[in-house]
């Protein structure tokens, strides 16, 4: 044990001192194992790739689901936004409607109905306790949708204009073209007959409700636009089609406009 430890502090010693034999010996052990260390990096080095790769991609996926969450939260506050920009804009529409005149209306939220382009119907939130009667018109700002079908207490089922459950006598603007116009099955677009064929229809003229004796609605509430004029020689009497003013669609507010129709 004594030589071992002395040979050591002999080699250490030497070694300090750039013993020549000894530095060429270091160099030999170091040149031999060299290919041992290279051979090892290059068998660990995919591995070590693999790893660092596993751990980068997982970085990454963490990233692009963060920033994905981040991009749909964003998305959410512009549609939040749209929305309450469409209810304002309707609201605005229903305040001093100009068409309704003196005539008091109720102004009501629409809670059911219409949602995806479907169905002839929508439900209003108040009803009878608010002065809402059957047959009373139903109006945006921008014109006619329909009429009060049946009117409870607290709720109110609107039949509307484009499901063709009941027919609008309509006047011409600019004529004394009067015709009564019903649903076609299409949301936007009322199908027009016995106008008298004598009567200079064009399109784009604006029809509104004629308010005929006997009439379900009051005279000069907006309809719609004609878009088609087909005279009939044999009938004597021109087809149109009404392209509605107001939509059907997707509604959040509507008025009941307090009106019957005289018996």
């Amino acid at each position: 044990m004594i030589l071992l430890v002395l040979t050591a502090i002999t080699l250490l010693t030497l070694s300090g001192r750039g013993f020549g034999p000894l530095d060429s010996l270091r160099s030999a052990v170091g040149s031999g194992l060299s290919p041992v260390g290279d051979a090892a990096s290059w068998v660990f080095r995919p591995l070590s790739n693999a790893w660092d790769a596993a751990f980068s991609q997982n970085d990454a996926e963490k990233e692009n689901q963060r920033l994905q969450e981040e991009n749909d939260r964003l998305r959410g506050e512009v549609t939040q936004s749209a929305v309450a920009t469409q209810q304002l804009q309707e609201l605005l529409q229903l305040v001093g409607i100009p068409f309704v005149g003196d005539t008091p209306v109720v102004h009501t939220r629409v809670v059911a109905g219409t949602a995806g382009n479907f169905g002839d119907t929508i439900e209003l939130d108040k009803g009878t306790a608010a002065g809402i009667q059957n047959g009373m018109p139903v109006i945006t700002g921008q014109g006619l949708i329909g009429r009060v079908r049946l009117a409870g207490e607290n709720r109110s089922t609107v039949e509307l204009i484009s499901g063709g459950g009941f027919k609008i006598g309509f006047l011409v603007i600019g004529t004394s073209a009067v015709g009564v116009a019903e649903g076609s099955g299409n949301p936007q677009v009322l199908q027009g007959t016995n106008v008298d064929i004598s009567q200079n229809v064009e399109l784009g003229q604006i029809a509104v409700t004629a308010g005929l004796r006997g009439s379900s609605f009051p005279p000069n509430i907006p309809v719609g636009t004609i878009t088609s004029v087909r005279p009939d020689e044999a009938a004597r009497q021109t087809r149109v089609d009404i392209t509605l003013l107001a939509s059907t669609r997707d509604l959040t507010y509507a008025d009941v406009v307090l009106w019957k129709a005289a018996s």
